[in-house]
């Protein structure tokens, strides 16, 4: 049985912290939090110890860590986890910006230490297929990929000022996809964003609302269409369209049939929760993590370095929004 310890008793650590209590093969050390009624409050639930010093939650008893606090405080925790000589899982965005991300990635070669970036959405069982089909030449060859990604509810201006924003924050999964998917790395990115859904964005520098361009090496065109806002619930939907066909992930409302009467066509209910859609990806992202630490190997564990690209990606998708003009893109290696 593997003991993990859990940085963060937020949201994204609670989810964290129930997996691992519901998983045969591993038990929750540690629940770490700068707020420590937060931590007992959690360990209370799942079990494992409460701490507020992070040395504490790297004791020689734990095999893995899974980052889930602030993403201001990503780059202290991993290298805190580097120095202990402890696997870990990183939620993304890995850093708050790519310089810092760089380090983490150099430390963790130096240590030759297995960790990786909790993009949960690669074990969606829609977005696997996906990616197995265009692989498998299903649609010919891609030429252009539409990702849309709409949030029910904007998050708070505080959260926001700790997190990596709407372009790191959100998206970072979708990035991410695209590389995973077509395996290949944009070279070139255009965003047009502002802040429509809440004007005090804009006062910290953050925006709700964005349109990105990305241009990848062998050409083919990719949009994001990005939003705090969706009145009728989590709207998130990937087209690939290639010379052969289109792929299309599918969203259901929460209420899984439609009327068909005289007065016409209904299909009632909201669409479900970021979680509900993807509360089945933690636990088998938890499992690739455990793996990954059982057999020293990262297998279907996302890398630091698909990290890091990513949060270039990031990056340059807010330099481009903030001054009007495309970014050229070079190779993360």
């Amino acid at each position: 049985m593997l003991n993990l310890s859990v940085i963060g008793a937020g949201a994204i650590g609670r989810i964290h912290a129930q997996n691992i209590a519901m998983n045969s093969s591993t038990q929750l050390s540690f629940v770490c939090d700068t707020n420590l009624e937060a931590a007992s409050t959690l360990s209370s639930q799942y079990g494992g110890v409460a701490v507020k010093s992070l040395e504490d939650a790297l004791g020689d008893e734990v095999d893995g860590v899974i980052i889930a606090s602030s993403t201001a405080s990503h780059g202290d925790v991993a290298k805190a986890c580097v120095k202990a000589g402890k696997p870990f899982l990183c939620e993304k965005p890995l850093a708050r910006d790519q310089s810092t991300a760089a380090e983490i990635v150099e430390s963790v070669r130096s240590a030759n230490l297995i960790a990786g970036v909790a993009f949960n959405r690669r074990f969606d069982p829609q977005y696997s297929g996906i990616r197995s089909a265009v692989a498998n030449g299903e649609i010919g060859p891609v030429e252009s990929i539409h990702i849309t990604s709409r949030t029910a509810s904007a998050p708070t201006v505080e959260f926001l000022q700790s997190s990596g924003g709407l372009f790191g924050e959100k998206g970072s999964h979708f990035y991410d996809l695209v590389r995973w998917i077509t395996g290949e790395h944009p070279v070139e990115v255009f965003t047009m964003g502002a802040a429509l859904i809440n004007p005090r964005f804009a006062d910290v520098g953050e925006m709700d609302t964005a349109v990105i361009s990305m241009r990848l090496p062998s050409g083919v065109l990719c949009q994001f269409n990005f939003s705090w806002r969706a009145a009728y619930g989590q709207d998130e939907r990937l087209e690939v369209f290639g010379a052969q066909g289109m792929l299309q992930n599918r969203q259901e409302p929460t209420e899984p049939f439609t009327r068909f009467t005289a007065s016409g066509m209904a299909h009632n209910g909201l669409m479900p929760t970021w979680y509900a859609r993807f509360k089945g990806t933690y636990r088998i992202e938890l499992e690739a993590f455990c793996k990954a630490i059982e057999t020293a190997s990262q297998g279907e564990l996302p890398s630091l370095v698909d990290g890091l690209a990513v949060q270039q990606l990031a990056d340059a998708v807010k330099q481009s929004a903030r001054g009007g003009l495309p970014i050229p893109i070079t190779t993360i290696e």
